[in-house]
């Protein structure tokens, strides 16, 4: 259907699967069935059943508490340790405590198709927040050098060229270091103006 949210057609698509035969499922979409049913019973409820399972329930609990947090601050919650004392209230760092533990139960494999799926509803969220930045930042390093028509200079005035250009002598850093990733290297090594030799004078 037009116009459905992310978490609407997931759920559709599960609506589906609900009514193929218990039979046919694998172990993955059985358990991901328990969780949307689970969702769907404390949509309609107003409230978390308390014959909801209390895994299941705390999951649920904190994806709603996470999607509220999100509604209201227009916002992911901030893990910024950098910030001042107090610039983080309780509350949010309960939701970034649960985002953490949501990305560790992902990494190690013990989050079902459902769970996975229904977290990436929610705006903002990634399981591999880090590479999203580094790979956006490597987008507008390439937007950058095809607009100018040459690499960003850390001695620019340009506070947003000087970033570009802190990021990639960061990035040739990591290379000399031997940390950098080879999927990464390949990348950069693609980009347009892109050297791995010691930044010029003139930079």
């Amino acid at each position: 259907m037009p116009n459905q949210s992310p978490v609407e057609q997931l759920h559709a698509e599960y609506a589906r699967l609900h009514d193929q035969p218990p039979s046919t499922l694998t172990a993955d979409q059985r358990r991901s069935l328990t969780f949307y049913n689970r969702e769907m019973e404390s949509r309609s409820a107003g409230k978390i059943p308390d014959t909801v399972p209390r895994d299941v329930a705390n999951w649920i609990r904190n994806v709603f508490a996470l999607e509220a947090f999100v509604r209201c601050q227009g916002r992911m919650p901030r893990e910024n340790r950098r910030l001042p004392e107090g610039a983080i209230s309780a509350v949010e760092k309960q939701r970034a405590n649960s985002v953490r533990a949501q990305r560790r139960a992902f990494a190690a494999g013990r989050l079902c198709a459902y769970q996975v799926q229904r977290l990436l509803c929610v705006p903002g969220f990634s399981f591999h927040p880090l590479e999203n930045v580094w790979q956006a930042t490597c987008a507008a390093y390439a937007d950058f050098t095809a607009a100018q028509g040459g690499a960003p200079k850390l001695r620019s005035t340009d506070p947003y060229e000087r970033a570009l250009a802190g990021w990639a002598a960061k990035a040739r850093l990591a290379y000399r270091s031997g940390t950098l990733s080879a999927d990464r290297v390949e990348t950069l090594t693609g980009l347009d103006f892109w050297t791995w030799g010691a930044p010029s004078s003139r930079d």
